[in-house]
């Protein structure tokens, strides 16, 4: 009965060991996004399936002035002043904590994007590195 209890607890050892590279920290995957953010994944993946939708960031009259969709979201964010938050900019390339838009998809500002639910962690830090990367439009 000894002989099998090591023997289980050597396999867990094993096991735990032969996994550990495969564990991703959550700081991991940040550093992650901030390499491979790149513009034309979010405005495809995230603005065009979230944002750019009929009575929102899109068509002859998008809400707040902003058009998110696909070969306008660049220019209507990078450098553009927020409609709701006179003086500030939506994209403040190379400094995220500064970008208007970032904060209204983190829900910290009004009014909060998108309003029918927030977009997951991941792909807001995804677009906070490509800001933090000087928003480039890649």
């Amino acid at each position: 009965m000894r002989n099998i209890l090591y023997i289980c607890v050597l396999a867990l050892l094993l096991g735990v060991t032969g996994c550990a590279d495969q564990i991703v920290r959550e700081c991991d995957v940040i550093e992650e996004a901030t390499v491979t953010a790149r513009f034309s994944e979010i405005e495809q993946h995230v603005f065009a399936q979230s944002c750019a939708t009929a009575g929102c960031h899109a068509g002859s009259n998008p809400q707040a002035g902003l058009d998110l969709s696909p070969g306008k979201a660049y220019a209507s964010l990078v450098g553009a002043n927020s409609l709701n938050h006179p003086g500030e900019n939506l994209v403040e390339p190379g400094c995220s904590g500064q970008s208007v838009l970032i904060a209204l998809l983190r829900r910290e500002r009004q009014p909060v994007m998108p309003p029918a639910g927030s977009l997951d962690a991941a792909v807001i830090d995804s677009i906070a590195a490509w800001i933090d990367r000087g928003a480039p439009e890649d």
